[in-house]
């Protein structure tokens, strides 16, 4: 250890924001140098079900009451607490531990407890924070919001989890939050909402979970009203939800649904304007739309749902470049960096036998330039839209077994005897 002892401690400190807390506080029995290094670092980031099996005598409301103490870096940037059990943390002591936070200037705040059916209270001083920037939350309880709160820094939010007293608590907590860019929220059966009011006007990306486990009758007084003017990313799984409404729908909009029991086509109608969709949605027994997609580059369907809107898709969206078929629907990176991509849960509807258009549409013959088809398994259906689109789109074939040995068609448009592909996915 001589070499690393003999560094600056500002390095040192840098070293040390990259291990997890328990393991810095042990570098203070390395020697003598390294006994107050540790009390530098402006970071606590606590699992106490990895405590749990560290060696050591203390009980974990100790090791963080203590660090508290302890620590001495003037400001304590990031503060993560990962807790199981509720029994080890009295609600006063989490009050507390908040309390030393924020007059830290915590500036990324983690408060996540796992304990199913039961809750924490959202803590009181957190109110008063107006630097923090990233605030995290599971298994929190909010029951009552002061009218003077505002977060007049905070950028990044993520509910999981959560339980509020009522509807309009969900609205009033969200609209503390002006300049909020980034929601996660990921919903579950006793939240206590039905209307889950999403009115935050500097929105750019939201993030919405409602998944059930077995099967639960919908329940269609359940939904959202969205209003985010400056929404560029909307990602949307609800297998329980009966609507879904937009309020200025912003231009340009990148949405990726998974819908089980809404209103498709009055969904669709709100999403006009979207340049990306991907749908994993079931259409109504004569879908029509009454409007084009006039933006709409880039569109995802889900195959074993969704092809009915397929010749609907293409014929209202006269820019369409790219066209992907899957059984499964892509829908990118919570606030965590988790990647998701989720199975289709409306294949037991039942879908109407794909016909083939009677004109052919405007993108097929002009715009349209790559199509992917994932998981293709040459179905008669398949193979019946296969053969339209290479019939009508001036499109070359290419064909590839992926990793785990299942068909990968690429369509990409002919020319000069090259065919443009793009990344293939497993």
């Amino acid at each position: 250890m001589r070499n690393i002892s003999e560094l600056p401690e500002d390095l040192l400190v840098k070293i040390l924001l990259l291990i997890p807390t328990k393991e810095v506080v042990a570098t203070s029995l390395l020697s003598k140098r390294w006994r107050s290094v540790w009390k530098l670092v402006p970071k606590l980031d606590f699992h106490d079900g990895s405590y749990r099996y560290h060696a050591t005598s203390a009980a974990p409301s100790d090791f963080i009451t203590k660090f508290l103490e302890l620590n001495i870096s003037p400001v304590l940037e990031t503060f993560h607490l990962n807790l199981c059990n509720r029994r080890d943390y009295a609600p006063e002591t989490l009050e507390k531990w908040v309390n030393v936070a924020v007059a830290r200037n915590v500036l990324d705040l983690n408060l996540l407890y796992y304990y199913c059916c039961d809750f924490i209270p959202f803590p009181m001083s957190l109110y008063t924070h107006e630097t923090l920037l990233v605030l995290r939350l599971q298994g929190t309880s909010i029951e009552n919001v002061p009218s003077k709160t505002c977060f007049r820094s905070l950028k990044t939010l993520s509910l999981q989890d959560m339980r509020f007293s009522n509807d309009q608590t969900v609205e009033r907590f969200l609209s503390c939050f002006p300049v909020l860019e980034a929601l996660v929220i990921r919903r579950w059966i006793a939240d206590n909402v039905k209307t889950y009011s999403i009115c935050v006007p500097s929105l750019k990306s939201l993030e919405v979970e409602y998944l059930v486990c077995g099967y639960q009758d919908p329940r269609y007084d359940h939904g959202y009203v969205i209003n985010a003017p400056c929404l560029k990313y909307l990602r949307i799984v609800d297998h329980f939800s009966g609507f879904c409404s937009f309020v200025n729908v912003p231009e340009r909009l990148e949405a990726k649904i998974q819908l089980r029991f809404c209103d498709s086509e009055k969904l669709l109608g709100s999403l006009a304007s979207a340049r990306q969709l991907s749908l994993c949605l079931i259409p109504h027994k004569d879908p029509y739309l009454k409007g084009d997609f006039d933006q709409l580059v880039s569109q995802e369907l889900c195959v074993m749902c969704s092809l009915d809107w397929l010749n609907i898709i293409l014929r209202h969206s006269p820019k369409l470049r790219a066209l992907r078929l899957s059984r499964t629907v892509s829908y990118g990176l919570n606030l965590d960096g988790v990647a998701h991509r989720h199975s289709c849960q409306n294949s037991k509807h039942e879908r109407t036998n794909w016909e083939r258009p009677s004109c052919v549409p405007e993108c097929l013959m002009s715009s349209l330039e790559t199509v992917e088809w994932i998981a293709y398994k040459g179905t008669e259906e398949e193979a019946n839209v296969l053969k339209y689109l290479l019939e009508n789109g001036n499109l070359s074939l290419k064909k590839r077994l992926s990793k785990v040995s299942y068909e990968i068609l690429s369509l990409g448009r002919s020319g000069d005897g090259d065919t443009t592909v793009l990344d293939l996915e497993g």
